[in-house]
């Protein structure tokens, strides 16, 4: 009967991955029915850390679950700065009541820096490719009151990633066309280009205009160059009296009135570009604090008039992180034959040719700020959801009826369409009565920079802060199982993902964690939904010198909202005969461990079964036996923990003392199980409970990684004033540190 209940659970879970597309459909049904206005306000360069890091139950400074790191700090914050294993530099505050921060320059960007700084997957480079900068540096709730208490009233996004590597236009033209050239068959648009005759391939407003939906950008005569629309062939062609120059082109003297005189008319087109002018639009050296000013008095517009605003989604997005740090991995396409496995073609997202030797992901980049402001995302609410600006292109071909070419199979499949972000059972009509006045933001703004000594960054490092507390999360999507395989002939190790159950496919990144330094340390995975993915690693095994021991293998494997699973196994101990797995009973609220011991084994096996984070478990530790040949199930309930669970299995043979210590195989599964409800995001990381250690620690029992890592005082040359060198374009590439050239 045991062997059956992996099968059962399958059934379960199929049937509920089929409830969930039905529920998908209904919520497309349902955009239809509530929303007839979709505004889409893009700003300038900020990362999701530098903006977000500290804000209550996002995936900020207090995620747990952290990539893997060569210098074996215990998260990808310890970013190297110097040669040392204890040299780093940690995010740091920028304070705007006691500095200019608020007018502080850029750090570098461009795509070969970012191809540097991604280093093969590891995402370990940030102040090695290019001097750092002010790019460690965040904004706290005191620095950013305006938008803080948006996202304490509407819903944020914290797993939105900027469509590719590289700076402001390419990422625009995802978002104004959904493709940067690469996915329509031409070269990848890397740089801020604007060709005349403009690019050839069509954008959305067209499709918006061949089937009769209302669009209009509102723009002001200083748009900071950042309508996207005018890049465009069909565009540097219309005249006077053409739709695509009425509603794409003309430049208003200021575009809150020409909003505000739409609202008024009850002419407010069904999609609007909102682009805003230099001073407001957040890129370093202009204000966030004029950026919040604004979108302040957007909304405020909106908000007058209810009856519109009651059928509008608002949306608050950035073109690209301005190279400001942020901690998470991005997914890109498996490349080469040992790069991983794409249940779809990678066509349109390997760059081969522009700025690049060797094939190169264009994107996803790295994470960015989205906000959603509407009666159907109120309240304090996050949403986990891979997106990225072509998302927003999705949301309007749900809404609209219409299919953009340009999004390639790969980027459909990994990221989303928005409708997880929106309930549309219990809109909520009220405008919160919290949000600060930002009428002086402004002259506040340049007094600060005119007045205050510029930021600087310390000698003497902690790790910042999070707000504590929790947040509605939105149900998602995703339902992966993953099961693993050694072979003891040639000592390989193999990794199934199976989105058999799951309503929507997802990207997912491999560690080999004994291979950091080498040329392949990382593999990327993308699985439909429906489908199986399985990988194959040869033998690389730890030689006898290396500072992790008699470690066999040792894997992480990472995928949205925190999943993660871990293998690894010692020496010897690898032959062992034991597996584990982990599924879900949606049902009865449980997750379920399958505890083998192979027939072939010469004794029974000794599971020791711990609950990392949760407390899930009676006791600290649940010891489990099982004999050759049979397998034993192992049912833990999620009920009291929002369906989140951090359960590790190590197993040691019987005639073995059994201590994590002694393991000689471990497995370790971090995630949340999805019933297609709302819970709350991660209680552990409001708990601050400290970062999951990675796998080849599990062996030495080593569960919770110490959250005060030793950090080395960061040197003189690294904590003098930056500038920027003159004559550089919006997008900054080049600087001088203390006179110095770099």
């Amino acid at each position: 009967m045991l062997s059956l209940l992996p099968y059962l659970l399958l059934f379960v879970l199929v049937a509920f991955a089929l409830v969930r597309v039905e529920a998908a459909n209904e919520a497309a049904a349902k955009l239809k029915q509530n929303v007839d206005h979709i505004v889409i306000f893009m700003q300038e360069n900020r990362a999701f850390d530098h903006y977000y890091g500290t804000l209550q139950g996002v995936r900020g400074f207090n995620d747990r679950v952290s990539i893997p790191m060569r210098n074996k700090m215990p998260s990808s914050f310890y970013q190297p700065i110097g040669s040392g294993a204890d040299e780093v530099m940690l995010p740091f505050r920028v304070n705007k009541d006691k500095t200019s921060a608020m007018c502080m320059d850029a750090p570098e960007m461009d795509y070969e820096c970012d191809m540097k700084i991604i280093d093969k997957g590891l995402f370990d480079s940030w102040n090695t490719a290019r001097d750092p900068g002010f790019g460690m540096s965040f904004w706290t709730r005191e620095d950013l009151p305006y938008y803080y208490k948006l996202c304490d009233n509407f819903l944020i996004g914290d797993q939105y990633y900027q469509s590719t590597f590289t700076c402001t236009n390419p990422n625009r033209l995802h978002l104004f066309s959904a493709s940067n050239g690469l996915s329509v068959g031409q070269d990848a648009v890397l740089d801020n280009t604007e060709p005349r005759p403009g690019f050839n391939w069509i954008t959305v407003a067209e499709q918006l205009q061949a089937i009769n939906v209302t669009w209009k950008v509102y723009q002001q005569m200083d748009n900071f160059d950042d309508n996207g629309f005018a890049w465009f062939e069909a565009f540097q062609k219309a005249r006077p009296g053409d739709a695509l120059f009425e509603n794409g082109l003309v430049r208003s003297v200021s575009l809150l009135d020409e909003f505000e005189k739409d609202l008024t008319n009850k002419a407010l087109p069904q999609v609007s570009w909102i682009v805003g002018p230099t001073s407001k639009s957040e890129h370093a050296t202009n204000h966030p604090s004029a950026g919040e000013d604004l979108t302040a008095n957007i909304l405020a517009r909106l908000k007058s008039y209810p009856d519109i605003y009651a059928r509008t989604v608002f949306i608050l997005n950035y073109d690209e992180g301005g190279q400001f740090f942020d901690h998470a991995w991005t997914p890109v396409p498996p490349i080469g034959p040992n790069g991983g496995v794409s249940s779809v073609p990678t066509t349109g997202e390997v760059n081969n040719n522009v700025m690049t030797t060797v094939p190169a992901p264009i994107g996803l980049g790295f994470r960015v700020p989205l906000l959603v402001v509407s009666p159907f995302t109120r309240g304090n609410l996050v949403s986990s959801q891979v997106l990225d600006h072509t998302s927003v292109v999705q949301l309007l071909e749900k809404r609209f009826d219409f299919t953009s070419p340009n999004i390639s199979p790969w980027r459909r499949l990994v990221a989303g369409d928005m409708l997880s972000c929106f309930n549309f059972d219990k809109p909520d009509y009220t405008w919160p009565s919290d949000l600060p006045d930002t009428s002086d933001y402004v002259r506040q703004g340049d007094i600060e920079c005119k007045t205050l000594p510029p930021p600087e960054i310390p000698s003497v490092q902690s790790m910042p802060e999070q707000e504590t507390g929790v947040r509605t999360s939105r149900a998602l999507p995703y339902v992966f199982t993953v099961t693993d395989s050694y072979d003891q002939a040639d000592g390989s190790f193999e990794v199934s993902i199976d989105g058999a159950a799951s309503p929507a496919g997802a990207a997912f990144i491999v560690y080999d964690e004994l291979a950091l330094d080498s040329e392949s340390p990382t593999r990327q995975y993308a699985v439909a939904a429906g489908s199986t993915v399985r990988d194959s690693f040869p033998s690389t095994s730890t030689p006898s010198n290396s500072s992790d021991g008699d470690i066999s293998y040792a894997y992480s494997l990472f995928g949205p909202n925190g999943f993660c699973r871990q293998f690894s196994a010692r020496q010897g101990n690898d032959k062992l005969g034991a597996q584990a797995s982990l599924s879900y009973d949606v049902v009865k609220l449980q997750v379920v461990l399958e505890l083998t011991c192979s027939q072939s084994s010469a004794t029974p096996i000794s599971f020791a079964i711990r609950d990392n984070a949760y407390g899930l478990l009676q006791n600290e530790v649940v010891d489990v036996i099982v004999q050759p040949g049979q397998t034993n199930s192992f049912r833990v309930s999620l009920a009291s923990s929002q369906q989140w669970y951090d359960i590790s299995v190590s197993a040691t043979s019987t005639n073995q003392a059994n201590s994590a210590s002694s393991a000689g195989f471990y497995r370790r599964f971090v995630g949340r199980m999805e019933t297609g409800l709302d819970t709350t995001s991660d209680p552990a990381m409001s708990a601050h409970i400290a970062p999951i250690s990675n796998a080849r620690q599990g062996l030495y029992g080593i569960y919770l990684a110490m959250l005060d890592a030793p950090v080395a005082p960061l040197a003189e040359k690294y904590t003098k004033p930056v500038r920027k060198m003159e004559g550089t374009h919006k997008d900054a590439t080049y600087f001088k540190r203390g006179g110095e050239e770099l």
